[in-house]
């Protein structure tokens, strides 16, 4: 009985970790388009940077955006105060089976000029 439990357990965490370890679908056919003024600018988790758009309580970031070509000043230059239509990746985890509050960005436009896209 105690072999059973220990094969259950260990299939159990594998799966968890398989789960995990999918990545994010970043294709146009997974995006959800939010558009909105931009508030801030900001870095979060390892070097992405972050979007808090204006009336909405969700946060937007481009993953490692800082080390690949976006920089601090300039990011706020040209987004803070500007309306943007981006596109973020559906996704589900089980460490937040209802959602969470921030979303990768997959696309970001600004009157239609395309600024970052990972299509």
């Amino acid at each position: 009985m105690k072999k059973a439990i220990y094969i259950f357990i260990a299939i159990s965490i594998v799966a968890f970790f398989i789960i995990l370890s999918t990545a994010i679908d970043t294709s146009m056919e997974n995006s959800i388009k939010v558009s909105g003024t931009v508030k801030s600018i900001t870095e979060g988790g390892v070097k992405d940077v972050v979007f808090e758009l204006e009336n909405n309580k969700t946060l937007y970031y481009i993953n490692r955006g800082f080390e690949n070509g976006f920089e601090m000043s300039k990011a706020k230059e040209d987004f803070e105060g500007k309306k943007i239509t981006l596109f973020y990746a559906k996704s589900w985890t089980p460490l937040a089976p209802f959602g969470t509050c921030s979303k990768h960005i997959t696309h970001i436009s600004i009157n239609d000029s395309i600024v970052f896209s990972e299509w």
